[in-house]
């Protein structure tokens, strides 16, 4: 049977140069406010004839009932499992083979801040007509069915019952819990939570959140501004309207200063390999030390078999054969971390390794070499990432969301240019700092 195949929306890291593909002019972004309330950011791209959209909102897991986390991933779960389409109740089936018979996807995901719907698209009139008319109705009336949220919360324990028995999955869900600590922005699942949930949890949060006035509607592709209106117009107009409510977090707090007892968990695991996560808070995306510590963490951890860890830890040593580390860019605060595995009695070594590289970094920064490989890769390397709509739409996604000005785009790579060592170094010591660094390890010593 033909499905609708889901994309698995992220929000990109870098940001850049947006490509005509055979072309080097910028492509440039235009902002504009509908009636109802959402904001439309758009991209005119010819050279192919598709269409992509997108649409982002809050309403992530971060905005669940603290005792059912877990609505928001199912509300979006369901959106395609029955709706309401042209005033008649459809189910799953007929939705997945009408969109799939226009050569189309329709998707919708939710993430820890937002929700989001991704669609794909030919340009053709009556395609595109079809197929936006089609994701208006699912997005507004959506059909919300008790036996199949049975099917899915079935599905979802299923998962995260197997997910619990892996390192992987225990080192990443205890250092988000020490990062975010009682900050909504950890909310994670867990069994009984699922259990808890039921359709009304579903239509409510569907109510308060799905609704145009807090949206960014992001198209990319071959259709005019007019047109491009048009389909925002038409993707928001039907939605859910009341009262307002809050969609601001409360702020994440800068990682504690602790003794090392306080910032470690070792938790035991009968995996043949160590699992470790190291890192604390770190700026938010519109932080002016966004390009800085992006620069330096390319040198640090982010540039494979040129970076600082690996030389230190694989090449060197031979204790890891991958070790890497990364800013999550978030809107109001986001973290560093650095990850590797090793075998289990190379854990202690590798984990006191992992800290005293990262320390020397942030007390002496990179070299005058470093600095210079990091920016040439990273401004080289730009048009691997935007060389699809898909990608493009992704970077747009990224300007709406972090609130970034409409000229990040042609300033990214001059912002790469300017960073020097001192930039670097001066951003690290002021950003990072290991007495609040969290160190996890699974299945170690």
């Amino acid at each position: 049977m033909p499905f609708i195949n889901k994309f698995c929306r992220s929000i990109t890291l870098f940001i850049g140069f947006l490509y005509v593909i055979d072309a080097s002019a910028v492509l440039p972004i235009q902002k504009i406010d509908l009636p109802s309330g959402a904001k439309l950011f758009y991209v005119e791209a010819k050279t192919i004839p598709m269409v992509n959209i997108g649409i982002d909102f809050p309403g992530g897991r971060a905005y669940d009932p603290s005792n059912k986390v877990g609505v928001a991933d199912l509300t979006a779960g369901l959106m395609n499992k029955g709706s309401r389409i042209n005033g008649k109740e459809k189910d799953e089936a007929f939705i997945a083979d009408s969109i799939s018979d226009l050569g189309s996807m329709i998707s919708f995901n939710a993430s820890i801040e937002t929700s989001s719907v991704r669609i794909k698209t030919l340009s053709k009139p009556e395609i595109l007509n079809a197929v936006v008319a089609q994701a208006s109705d699912m997005l507004a009336y959506p059909v919300m069915n008790s036996k199949i949220l049975e099917r899915e919360k079935s599905l979802e324990i299923s998962g995260l019952l197997e997910s619990m028995t892996k390192p992987e999955y225990i080192v990443g869900k205890q250092f988000k819990k020490m990062i975010y600590r009682e900050n909504p922005l950890g909310n994670k699942e867990t069994v009984e939570s699922i259990k808890k949930i039921q359709i009304e949890d579903l239509k409510k949060f569907h109510q308060m959140y799905y609704r145009a006035n807090y949206m960014n509607v992001l198209i990319v592709g071959d259709v005019s501004r007019d047109k491009a209106i048009d389909i925002a117009t038409q993707l928001t107009q039907k939605l859910p309207t009341g009262q307002k409510v809050v969609v601001d977090l409360p702020p994440l707090l800068a990682s504690p200063l602790a003794d090392s007892s306080q910032r470690e968990s070792k938790i035991s695991h009968p995996s043949a390999q160590a699992h470790i996560q190291m890192g604390m808070t770190s700026p938010p995306r519109k932080d002016p030390d966004y390009f800085p510590l992006m620069v330096g963490n390319y040198a640090l951890g982010g540039g494979g078999f040129v970076s600082r860890l690996m030389q230190e830890i694989r090449e060197k040593r031979g204790l890891a054969y991958s070790v890497s580390s990364y800013f999550y860019p978030a809107k109001n605060s986001g973290y560093f971390i650095a990850s590797m595995q090793t075998r289990k009695d190379q854990s202690n070594e590798s984990v006191k390794l992992l800290g005293d590289t990262i320390e020397k970094f942030i007390d002496e920064g990179p070299t005058e070499d470093e600095v210079i490989a990091a920016k040439n890769n990273l401004i080289n390397g730009f048009p691997l990432r935007l060389d699809s709509n898909s990608k493009l739409l992704e970077n747009l996604s990224a300007i709406a969301w972090f609130d970034l000005p409409l000229d990040t785009l042609d300033e990214w790579t001059n912002q790469v240019k300017k960073v020097t060592k001192t930039d670097v170094q001066q951003a690290f010591k002021k950003n990072l700092e290991m007495k609040r660094m969290i160190t996890v390890v699974v299945g170690g010593q």
